[in-house]
């Protein structure tokens, strides 16, 4: 068990260290437990005393590429076709989908212990669908097959993050529940409201993640243990 506590940042390690391990030694470790400390090292990792910027900069990334995508789709004389895409504009939101990785763990990470089962499911979901969906965007742009796949991958990106909102939301996290619950909703819209929509979403996403890093930049506070 020292491999997990060897994953935490060495400043967690010498403030929390010793108790961590006496505690891992006094009960059985089963596989949420195991499951708790790993998200805590990427919790201490992400949440030190100073706060981490990554997923709040991944957020403000993800939705600024969101918005130059859907002006660029916007701009065109006549809707694009199923599923919504256009070759100039895919790098725009492959770097988007690609950023909204390491923001939806920042969203997670929020939930703490009490992430619940909508919680844990919402994560898996959304990485494995952003994931899926990025490979499916990628292979577009190399001009191969891609509209069933992604229209999947995408799909279940959506529903992952929407349970993520849920979940936020049944954690008091109302707004920024129901931002994210709402960037699920238009990502799975007609593209020509849903692209927009996708991205106004995320761009609240990112506006409530920055005052939430500038509040905590500014208070005083220890690494924690998710």
């Amino acid at each position: 068990m020292n491999r997990y506590v060897g994953l935490y940042p060495r400043a967690w390690r010498e403030r929390y260290g010793d108790e961590l391990q006496a505690v891992i030694e006094a009960e059985r470790i089963g596989l949420r437990a195991r499951l708790d400390l790993l998200r805590g090292a990427i919790d201490a990792h992400l949440h030190p005393e100073v706060p981490s910027p990554l997923p709040v900069a991944a957020a403000v990334t993800a939705s600024a590429l969101a918005v130059a995508h859907a002006v660029v789709l916007l701009a065109q004389p006549v809707p694009t076709d199923w599923p919504g895409y256009l070759d100039d504009a895919l790098p725009l939101i492959i770097a988007s989908v690609a950023a909204l990785v390491p923001a939806l763990i920042g969203l997670w990470l929020k939930l703490g212990d009490h992430d619940g089962a909508i919680g844990r499911l919402g994560i898996v979901l959304a990485i494995a669908g952003h994931v899926a969906w990025l490979a499916a965007l990628l292979a577009a742009l190399a001009h191969l097959a891609y509209g069933p796949v992604t229209a999947l991958a995408a799909s279940v990106a959506m529903a992952g993050t929407a349970a993520l909102g849920i979940a936020l939301v049944g954690h008091a996290r109302l707004l920024l529940g129901a931002l994210v619950a709402g960037a699920a909703l238009a990502g799975i819209a007609p593209s020509g409201f849903g692209w927009p929509a996708f991205a106004a979403a995320w761009t609240g996403v990112a506006i409530v993640l920055l005052l939430d890093f500038g509040r905590r930049s500014g208070m005083d506070g220890g690494p924690r243990v998710a």
